[in-house]
């Protein structure tokens, strides 16, 4: 039986920097492993999200090690990562590089993982001793050791006395992630978008500022143009490293030269970059991948490597194409002419054997669980996240100090100067003690705070660093008397204000914390990345219900700050809060480009802030313009078939089902659209494949099971759901379901029933009247299809008209067969139960579409409405709703809930009586029938005992929805 939790790996490297090479790793791996059923989650030092839509976000590092136990494995790169500089960049740690495979591979060692080397690149080491424990211990715990090049391999060795192995850079298998064809037709759709006709030809051009050496950009200009002229062509400038400012280059060649140059910098799509270079008639460019990405496209192409590092030559070998590198721009403009007339060499068949059976490897790794016998720890101690920072510090010192025994008029390099540095007055390095007192060494940390504090004893960086101390101590108490004493001294300094809010969130004086920050919000000025830190150490000690509530007080404080706006959006669209998550990405967005996580929010909640046509309209846009991640394109699915689109809806379902077969979500939007019943058999082989040979989620075979009973796959059906009976999550409803489709027997349903329609008729002889059965999202009552819900109703002595919703929106949009409006609907509906010759007329439905019966009931004179767990109006009850479930009704009811409220009409039609069936053990249902009282005309049926919302399942099980149906029409 296949695992009830897919696999998940852990994929190391810079994924939260706009860099085009390092973000296509992940993308990669998901492509090899994804259809085995692994679950690839990048990890980076920071979980920054970058611009491009395609690019996968990653966690932070901190929160893998959060979250370690709940992996199978690590696999490291690729990119340069493998080293241990400290590049003094943004929100990168001076172990940021280190943890990405040292910390890795440390935490894998303490859980018995996998640890598995992906090609990462090596940086070139001074080497002049043996190789301390840690990095041999670390080399030593690698299961599949490989790197990307040579020369990385013969430094590593040198470096740690281990010897890698030696394939291609992994982004190679670029052609396999997006095929050729598909990159070409979207280079079409490019150079129509940016005017350049079809005959002319077209060089992808890549430009960074080191690799030109000096020359000035006019100057490079001036030559681009001349050989651009001679050849005929166009370039399309590709900014591959916007992290590098390869962008700010590009924009101002584009400006100097208008007439021969184009550029695509603003893409948000890392595929566009490829598409560029695949669809030119030639490459120039400074990157390793964009030479990578020619290489694996089969386009012409130049390197111009400045300066010329070995990861150059080393994958331009593998690639067979070392003639392709060059050391400076005017050779590689020089070239172009021959480039262009010239065939460029194929890939050796040897980079594609050998990386099947580097993801071969990778896979059987991953496959053969834990570890039963564990490699040494890299680092004794309980964290060795302090001890890898304790490492680098000793090995940096170490080097430093070789450095100037070997040169003694060498002196340290200068650091980035702020407040927090030091100074010519002092001998103070406050990035030195901040490393001391996170790696523990906190005797020296104490004594150099001292030392300066002793000659300037209101030296504030000495005085910071107190309060850091005493909380490295755990002395939260001590850290508070300071930091308040500075607050006192120097109240405007915002600096300041961080170390106190730290200091009182430790002593969990979480009250103190707001109050402090809301009163010194009104009097200084703080930055954004400040604002960032100050709520995430904030937000950590507020309840959820009250975050929303204090974020307010902030933004009224600071009622332009863009990281208030969104962190009240987040926290307003858990909530529930619709207008308000509007309002803020509204206000967000003015000051520039939503991140990713935001603009998925926003486009969650377009229907709100206008019809669901336009809505469409703007996802569609999205998925034209390359998203087609699986919830762009599920959200797609179900706008299109609101709006009434279908066409469009089964398009994008097809590619949802192409793309993304082992998502679960792409099942559960199969289930919820009706496709026509030759087709649904071709899937169901399909996902029948996909089950039977991969590792598929509990969630993922749920769904699957729901869609092997709605298409007459019952034993197939039946057989997933007794495999998922144990399972935490789905056991509760795999079991429901088996007991109710048992009791119902395996007897083929009557053939109207399976028609292709959304209204389909079953007459009954000798019927006393008619069952009009609302569908669910799913069809038929919860998760039980029409097919099944036929063997009951079979038996009872009633006319069934079976209806289905295609527009998924509880039949207010009615039904296509009557027209465009609920009322059209109505009114059809009338006249089919009157063409069956009356009788009593009974409606029914669980949860939404219950609603749908009362309301249909209501207008067409039913005699009873039963209701299984439905509810009388969506307006939401005291009880606390399901965020998710709050927004559903927001988003159907188009915010107007009051308006829908049938407790009047109800009570208008006496004669029409409501059943209300709901289980007793599950809150939210029994809040809801609290709405019915004081109404005569309706009764609420409380099962004992029951505690899920899918009540309809029991009541058919234990044989009560049967005994009432035949009692109503006897």
């Amino acid at each position: 039986m296949p695992k009830e939790r897919p696999l998940r790996l852990a994929i190391f490297g810079t994924f939260d920097v706009e860099n085009y090479g390092d973000l296509l790793f992940p993308l990669i791996a998901k492509q090899r492993l994804g259809p085995l059923g692994v679950e690839v989650v990048a990890i980076s030092p920071t979980a920054h999200a970058t611009r491009y839509r395609d690019a996968v976000l990653p966690l932070s590092y901190p929160e893998f090690v959060r979250d370690v136990d709940r992996f199978d494995a690590v696999l490291i790169g690729g990119g340069n990562i493998v080293h241990t500089k400290d590049f003094e960049l943004p929100d990168y740690s001076a172990t940021a590089y280190a943890a990405l495979w040292i910390g890795a591979t440390a935490q894998a060692v303490r859980q018995g993982l996998p640890v598995i080397w992906n090609g990462p690149g090596v940086l070139q080491q001074r080497v002049d001793r043996q190789a301390p424990e840690w990095l041999q211990r670390t080399v030593d715990a690698a299961d599949r050791f490989v790197v990307r090049d040579n020369d990385s391999a013969k430094g590593l060795e040198l470096w740690s006395g281990r010897r890698p192995s030696v394939i291609p850079d992994t982004a190679l298998d670029l052609a396999r992630l997006w095929p050729l064809a598909l990159v070409k037709d979207r280079f079409r759709d490019i150079r129509a978008r940016l005017g350049i006709p079809d005959e002319k030809r077209v060089v992808a051009l890549h430009v960074k500022a080191r690799s030109l050496a000096g020359v000035d950009i006019p100057s490079f200009a001036n030559a681009l143009e001349g050989a651009l002229r001679r050849t005929g062509t166009v370039a399309v400038l590709v900014a591959l490293g916007r992290c590098h400012g390869d962008h700010a280059i590009a924009e101002e060649i584009r400006r100097l030269k208008p007439d021969c140059t184009f550029s695509i910098t603003d893409t948000e799509h890392l595929i566009d970059m490829a598409a560029v270079i695949a669809g030119s008639d030639a490459y120039l460019g400074s990157s390793l991948h964009g030479h990578i990405t020619a290489a694996a496209y089969g386009v012409a192409s130049k390197l111009v490597a400045v300066p010329l590092l070995h990861k150059f030559m080393g994958q331009a070998v593998q690639m067979n194409r070392a003639q392709d590198v060059v050391t400076n721009w005017a050779e590689a403009l020089a070239s172009l002419p021959s480039l262009l007339a010239s065939d460029p060499p194929c890939l050796p068949d040897a980079i594609a054997v050998q990386l099947d059976s580097h993801w071969q490897d990778v896979a059987k790794l991953l496959t053969s669980g834990r570890k039963h016998v564990r490699c040494k720890d890299v680092f004794s101690g309980a964290d060795p996240d302090a001890a890898l920072v304790r490492a680098i510090r000793k090995e940096n010192m170490q080097a430093l100090g070789r450095a100037s025994r070997s040169n003694p008029t060498t002196t340290p390099p200068a650091k980035k100067g702020n407040f927090m540095t030091e100074t010519s007055q002092t001998q103070w390095d406050s990035a030195a003690v901040n490393q001391m007192i996170l790696g523990g060494d906190l005797d020296e940390a104490s004594r150099q705070i001292d030392a300066i504090l002793d000659q300037q004893p209101d030296f504030l960086p000495a005085r910071l660093a107190e309060v850091r101390y005493a909380l490295a101590k755990g002395d939260a108490a001590q850290a508070v008397t300071l930091a308040s004493a500075l607050s006192e001294a120097r109240p405007e300094n915002p600096w300041v204000l961080m170390s106190h809010l730290q200091s009182l969130y430790k002593a969990a004086q979480h009250d103190a914390a707001c109050t402090l920050f809301l009163t010194r919000l009104a009097e200084i000025e703080i930055d954004e990345p400040m604002m960032t830190t100050a709520l995430n150490t904030l937000l950590g000690s507020v309840p959820q219900k009250k975050q929303v509530t204090f974020l307010k007080s902030v933004l009224d404080l600071k009622p332009e700050s863009s990281v208030v706006q969104l962190r009240l959006a987040m926290r307003a669209h858990v909530s529930g809060d619709t207008a308000l998550t509007i309002d803020m990405l509204e206000r967000a967005e003015r000051a520039g480009p939503l991140p990713a996580y935001a603009a998925r929010i926003k486009s969650q909640v377009l229907p709100l802030v206008g019809t669901m046509d336009a809505a469409t309209d703007a996802v569609l846009s999205l998925w034209e313009a390359g998203a087609e991640d699986v919830e762009t394109l599920c959200r797609l699915c179900r706008f299109a078939a609101a709006a009434g689109r279908f066409d469009l809806s089964l398009t994008v379902l097809r590619r949802t089902l192409d793309l993304h077969p082992l998502e679960w979500r792409s099942l559960y939007r199969l289930n919820r659209i009706f496709l026509d019943h030759s087709e649904d058999r071709a899937i169901f082989e399909t996902l029948a494949q996909i089950d039977a040979t991969a590792q598929t989620g509990a969630n993922w075979r749920l769904q699957f099971a729901l869609f092997s009973l709605r298409v007459g796959q019952d034993e197939h059906g039946r057989a997933v759901l007794a495999s998922l009976t144990d399972h935490p999550s789905t056991g509760p409803t795999a079991r429901s379901l088996l007991a109710a489709i048992s009791v119902l027997g395996s007897a083929v349903p009557r053939p109207e029933v399976t028609q292709d329609a959304d209204v389909r008729i079953v007459k009954k002889a000798g019927a006393r009247g008619t069952i009009l059965v609302f569908g669910g999202f799913l069809g038929g009552l919860s998760h039980l299809s029409d097919r099944h819900l036929d063997l009951l109703l079979s038996e009872i002595p009633a006319n069934v008209i079976y209806l289905r919703d295609p527009y998924g929106r509880v039949y207010l949009n009615g039904l296509p067969e009557f027209g465009q409006t609920e009322a059209a609907m109505q009114s059809g509906l009338a006249r089919r139960v009157a063409e069956l010759g009356g009788g009593k007329v009974l409606t029914i439905g669980g949860s939404a579409a219950g609603y749908a019966a009362l309301r249909t009931g209501l207008a067409i004179g039913a005699d009873e409405v039963i209701s299984l767990a439905g509810f009388v109006t969506p307006a939401l009850a005291d009880h606390d709703e399901l965020p998710h479930v709050q927004q559903g009704l927001v988003e159907l009811f188009s915010g107007d809930l009051q308006s829908y409220d049938l407790r009047g009409a109800l009570k208008a039609k006496p004669e029409t009586k409501l059943v209300q069936i709901i289980g007793g053990d599950y809150a939210p249902d029994v809040a809801r029938a609290q709405a019915l009282a004081g109404l005569g005309n309706a009764q609420v049926e409380i099962l004992a005992g029951v505690d899920t919302h899918h009540v309809a399942l029991p009541v058919i099980a234990d044989g009560t929805l049967k005994r009432r149906l035949q009692e109503f029409f006897s």
